[in-house]
């Protein structure tokens, strides 16, 4: 199935096929705000869930990355650690003011490269507290890796 991004309607094949398609979105959740991911391998969900957290958390308008992290994925359980994961960068994030801006996936790896959060140039849209245990799932069905978070605002 295609993917889904607003201009395939506007634009040309060429121009279509350049720009990046979301596979994420934002769903309705009472008091928390929930990302339903998919991804055709656990890593590239990982980098998916990753993009999306950092797309409720702030603003990004020209992203300068000055570093880049690589956090394992060993698949043994796959909502646990997708939850430790993005648990992980909610801390680099609040702890050490890591904006991930970028994210890339690799077997057994994801690479998210990061600069440093300034309030001036970031603006923040949703503080995020936590990932939490909610209805938490990152299962393979249907030839796809499939995730479900819910953050805690």
């Amino acid at each position: 199935p295609e993917s889904y991004h607003a201009l395939r309607p506007l634009c040309s094949p060429t121009l279509c096929a350049a720009i990046r398609t979301m596979t994420w979105e934002l769903i309705d959740h009472t008091g928390d705000v929930g990302v339903s991911a998919r991804a055709p391998t656990l890593e590239e969900l990982f980098a998916e869930c990753g993009r999306a957290m950092f797309s409720i958390l702030a603003d990004a308008p020209a992203p300068a990355p000055r570093e880049t992290d690589a956090f394992p994925v060993a698949g043994a359980d796959p909502a646990e650690e997708l939850r430790d994961f993005l648990s992980e960068l909610l801390y680099r994030f609040s702890a050490e003011h890591r904006l991930y801006v970028s994210f890339s996936a690799a077997p057994g790896v994801v690479s998210a490269s990061w600069e440093l959060y300034r309030e001036d140039r970031h603006p923040l849209r949703t503080e995020l507290k936590a990932v939490t245990w909610h209805q938490l799932r990152a299962v393979r069905e249907d030839g796809e890796w499939r995730a479900l978070v819910i953050f805690d605002v």
